[in-house]
């Protein structure tokens, strides 16, 4: 588990370092995750039915489904599989991550950033 500060350093001095703007830090950000994400994992995602209610559901996590110029919010997507379907889901719709350290350890940098 990173510490705060070791968290800290990754973000300013590897994530974001040199970036001038939020489009640059955006950027960053795509190739961090582009670079650390391991897929395809497993992840419990809550999917919102016809009906207006959601449901939990085991998904495949494939790759992200978001440009480099979509990490200036606080979520993103990324490509999952049910059953036969291919669709983006947010990240924000994901629990109990079933990853790679590697993968984890960039969710936890990430859920730091979006915290500060």
């Amino acid at each position: 588990m990173l510490s705060e500060e070791e968290i800290e350093q990754k973000i300013y001095d590897e994530i974001i370092v040199d970036c001038y703007d939020e489009l640059e830090a955006s950027a960053g950000w795509y190739n961090y995750l582009e670079e650390n994400l391991l897929f395809p994992f497993k992840a419990t995602a809550q999917l919102k039915k016809r009906a207006g209610s959601t449901e939990l559901q085991e998904v495949e996590i494939l790759g992200l489904a978001s440009r480099p110029e979509d990490f200036t919010g606080k979520d993103f997507n990324l490509q999952m599989q049910s059953g036969d379907y291919i669709f983006p889901v947010a990240y924000s719709q994901l629990s109990n991550l079933r990853a790679s350290p590697e993968t984890l350890e960039a969710f936890t940098v990430w859920d730091y950033w979006v915290r500060k």
